[in-house]
């Protein structure tokens, strides 16, 4: 379970309200933003996927508390669990930008990453400066060409490690744009904090999880795959507020203390 702080464990804290800008400072943003539709759009692509993989349409609906995709209504409730038992999953928009290179970032962007504990990322890329870069089976780089009215699918690590390797996490990075400020808009699709990864990968049949290449078996356990085996992240919310704790060591341990710090560093 982790270390418990007063009355709630550490990885609640990774559930609550959307913090939104007040309509005075600015007007019309939280009914522009679309975060409900995308929500609506994600649960669409889970059933293609499901559909790819020769699983039944639907297998993963109960994760999310709808009984369909224009079911959203039932799975914004984040203070109680839904009728699978499970608190909903929060989805979360978030809006970034690139400098252009310069003599202060030196050209840096975004480093290679992949979401640790994430299950699928939709980004909108915005204007057009470029930047956004997958990393290939080849270990080559190649460049997220910019499409008018589509969005960028990323795999999480969740997604890899409950298909045992069989797709794998997209490593990408942003290289800073060169000719004008670059924007992006990405869309992180939600699990609940207390859904286990064993529990997800129960779902998924042997005929999916046998996929995974030889080629790609060594690379998926030393990655994602590996760190999901720990029993103390099997529950997403625990590899997920570990992987925060971890990338960002001195502002964690300044909120978190001592005690929870050195657990999820260890």
């Amino acid at each position: 379970m982790g270390i418990e702080t007063p009355g709630i464990s550490t990885r609640w804290r990774l559930q609550g309200p959307n913090p939104w800008p007040s309509e005075e400072k600015l007007p019309g943003f939280k009914e522009a933003l679309y975060h409900d539709a995308l929500a609506e759009l994600s649960y669409r692509f889970v059933h293609l996927l499901e559909e790819a993989f020769g699983i039944p349409v639907g297998t993963f609906d109960v994760f999310f508390g709808v009984s369909s995709p224009s079911d959203y209504s039932s799975a914004s409730r984040l203070d109680s669990p839904g009728e699978n038992g499970f608190l909903c999953p929060q989805h979360r928009v978030k809006i970034a930008k690139c400098h252009v290179a310069n003599s202060d970032n030196d050209g840096q962007g975004l480093g290679p990453h992949k979401y640790s504990s994430g299950w699928l990322t939709f980004l909108y890329q915005v204007g057009s400066a470029r930047g956004l870069e997958v990393l290939d089976k080849s270990g080559s780089w190649i460049p997220a060409d910019l499409f008018a009215g589509t969005f960028v699918v990323n795999f999480g690590n969740a997604f890899e490690a409950v298909t045992e390797g069989a797709v794998r996490a997209t490593i990408h990075r942003v290289q800073a744009p060169t000719q004008e400020d670059r924007y992006s808009i990405p869309f992180f699709m939600g699990l609940p904090v207390d859904l286990k990864v064993s529990k997800i990968r129960s779902f998924i049949p042997e005929a999916v999880r046998s996929m995974r290449t030889k080629e790609n078996r060594r690379s998926s356990d030393e990655a994602a795959v590996s760190i999901f085996l720990d029993p103390r992240w099997d529950i997403l919310g625990e590899s997920a507020i570990r992987k925060w704790i971890r990338s960002h060591p001195d502002i964690r341990l300044k909120w978190y203390g001592s005690e929870t710090f050195e657990y999820y560093t260890q």
